[in-house]
C-alpha cells in the first residue's frame, strides 16, 4: 500500500480488486474477499491473494496483516478490515486479554492473546493494548493496531 499526499485518501486499482482506505484517527482499512463470514470486531488475517486480498481466520504459519472486521459480512463477499489505528471492543475468541495499557497483542496460532510483555515491534506483535484488563482474562479489549505486515505468528506467548 502507498499512502502519499493528505491523510484521507482512497485507492483502488482499475485492473484488481486491491482497494484501501484511511479515515481519520490514522485508521486504515483494506477491502478484502472473505473466506469465511466476518465476524464484526473478530480479528482476521488479511493477506494478498492474487489481484485482491483475502481475510482469513487467524491460524499458525500465515503470512499477511492481522486486521479486525469493520462489520459482519457473508462469505464469498468482500468487506472492509481494519489494520491500523484505535478500534474498540475487539473481540477474541477464548479468554486470553489480560495486562495493563501499553502491552503487546499478538498471534499465537491461532490465537490472539496479550500478556504482561511491552510492545516493542516483534514480528508477531500487531496491536498495543489501549486499556487496563485487570487481573482475570478477558475475551473483549480496546487496542491499536499497528499495521505491520506479520512474518508469522509466535510458536508461544
Amino acid at each position: 500500500m502507498i499512502f502519499t499526499g493528505n491523510d484521507f485518501i482512497q485507492y483502488s486499482d482499475p485492473y484488481s480488486k486491491v482497494k484501501s482506505r484511511m479515515k481519520e484517527g490514522g485508521k486504515v482499512f483494506i477491502y478484502a474477499y472473505n473466506e469465511s463470514a466476518l465476524v464484526l470486531k473478530t480479528p482476521y488475517f488479511v493477506l494478498p491473494d492474487g489481484s485482491q486480498y483475502a481475510a482469513t481466520a487467524v491460524a499458525a504459519s500465515i503470512r499477511g496483516y492481522i486486521g479486525v472486521a469493520e462489520a459482519a459480512a457473508d462469505a464469498g463477499s468482500f468487506g472492509w478490515v481494519q489494520i491500523r489505528g484505535y478500534c474498540s471492543d475487539v473481540q477474541c475468541a477464548v479468554a486470553n486479554i489480560a495486562g495493563s495499557q501499553g502491552h503487546a497483542i499478538f498471534a499465537s496460532g491461532a490465537n490472539v492473546v496479550c500478556t504482561d510483555t511491552a510492545f516493542t515491534g516483534l514480528d508477531s506483535q500487531f496491536a498495543v493494548l489501549m486499556e487496563d484488563c485487570g487481573g482475570g482474562a478477558s475475551t473483549t479489549a480496546n487496542i491499536w493496531l499497528v499495521g505491520d505486515f506479520e512474518i508469522t505468528p509466535a510458536a508461544t506467548a
